[in-house]
């Protein structure tokens, strides 16, 4: 092996090392950032004991999980109790190693990349490494011999299968517009290399979000209930299944749990970024390839901060409402937007420049393309909320106000029949 094959061998253990690290670091203070978020949101002030403003507050949670006792139930399969939540944290960890913090640069006349391997069907692997950790939840549902741990496993498999569906399916407008199935190429596609600074003919060179916006919405709402997060936490509702699938396991085996969901939120926060945003392409274009990081790690933040707004802000569903959303209204959604993506793809010339590369008069099919998907999504969004109102995903019990009810106790007579009554005596 000459030298430059050892170099290089050195050069991503360190560039998987730093990613690694950086993940897992980044995981605790996103605990530390969704109890800032939430105090705020509740005008309260949150972590602020443990460090200067709190920072350490996860570094104290992480010494408190892994030094607690481990406690098994007696009827509990203990070798699956104990894999589970390492298989969930595992393919959440996983993941990143197809998953490209930005392009590659030169230093000292070697060429120093910003992923630990860029594969031609990067995205495909990130969605099979992602649904992979539905058999975390499940193996520690059954394994626990609780009945209500399996019904939060059951939900979680019924919740994360259907929703896989419609976020793979929205994620098939990207890939055709970039005619790859590599992250770095859509990334691309979305504004040219950062390195050569070359357009590809046939590529928008705008983000898709611009494109695909129903298919981002789509992707969007499938991501919250892929990752089991509040209004869609139906696997874990507290107040119906005492925790759910995770109901009883403790210390660093909850941790792991814990953990690989935030991972799992920074993965499809990745993925949309990538798909929709433009990945490591500059919101300012200054800095070149050695800021791609930074613009596709403030990319990340934006959807981060969505779900904890989300998580503070909506009520949760019930969960035939969220089947209903799933496979009523978004699958029939993606299947009708990927029909128009194909026929207009199939009329925009192939040999067409990027959009604001080249005079109007040749890249005018662009703006036609963005302008009927715009309106396919408000047609979506005005049909949407007249069937929501008609309550086509599951109907609600709507409240019923009864005149003259005594509000502080019904049993009672209303106010004005008891003040009679006196009156009469």
């Amino acid at each position: 092996m000459d030298p430059f094959d050892i170099f290089w061998i050195i050069i991503r253990l360190l560039v998987m090392t730093v990613i690694l690290t950086i993940v897992l670091v980044t995981m605790g203070f996103l605990t530390y950032f969704e109890r800032k978020v939430a105090a705020h949101m509740q005008q309260r002030q949150g972590p602020n004991r443990t460090g200067p403003l709190g920072l350490a507050q996860w570094l104290a949670d992480a010494v408190k999980l892994i030094h607690k006792e481990e406690i098994i139930p007696s009827g509990a399969d203990k070798v699956v109790f104990w894999l589970a939540p390492i298989l969930s944290m595992l393919t959440a960890s996983a993941a990143y190693a197809f998953v490209p913090f930005g392009e590659s640069i030169t230093l000292f006349d070697r060429k120093i990349p910003y992923y630990i391997s860029e594969t031609p069907v990067g995205l495909i692997a990130l969605l099979a490494l992602s649904s992979l950790g539905v058999y975390g939840l499940i193996m520690g549902a059954w394994s626990s011999n609780n009945k209500y741990a399996l019904l939060g496993g059951l939900r979680s498999s019924a919740q994360v299968i259907s929703y896989e569906v419609t976020m793979g399916i929205s994620l098939i407008g990207p890939m055709m517009l970039a005619s790859s199935l590599s992250l770095g190429d859509i990334g691309r596609a979305q504004g040219g290399s950062l390195v050569t600074g070359i357009n590809a003919l046939g590529t928008p060179g705008v983000w898709f979000v611009l494109l695909q916006p129903m298919a981002f919405i789509t992707y969007l709402i499938s991501a919250i209930a892929e990752t089991n997060r509040t209004p869609f936490d139906l696997p874990e509702a507290e107040a119906e299944l005492v925790g759910g699938y995770h109901v009883e396991f403790g210390a660093m085996h909850f941790g792991l749990y814990f953990l690989a969901e935030y991972i799992n939120m920074i993965t499809v926060s990745a993925i949309a970024s990538y798909c929709f945003f433009g990945g490591f392409q500059p919101i300012i274009p200054i800095g070149g390839a050695a800021l791609g990081p930074i613009w596709f790690i403030l990319k990340m933040s934006g959807f981060i901060f969505f779900y904890y707004w989300l998580r503070w802000t909506v009520p949760r569903f019930r969960y035939d409402q969220l089947m209903g959303i799933c496979w009523k209204g978004i699958l029939p959604i993606v299947l009708v937007n990927i029909g128009i993506l194909a026929v207009s793809r199939y009329l925009v010339p192939a040999d067409i420049p990027p959009l604001f590369h080249a005079p109007l008069d040749q890249t005018w099919p662009w703006l036609a393309f963005i302008a009927v998907q715009f309106v396919f999504t408000a047609v979506v969004v005005l049909w949407v909320s007249r069937v929501t109102a008609r309550g086509w995903w599951g109907k609600s019990e709507r409240p019923r106000l009864v005149s003259g009810l005594n509000v502080a106790n019904p049993a009672l007579p209303p106010p004005a029949e008891a003040a009679r009554s006196v009156q009469v005596r």
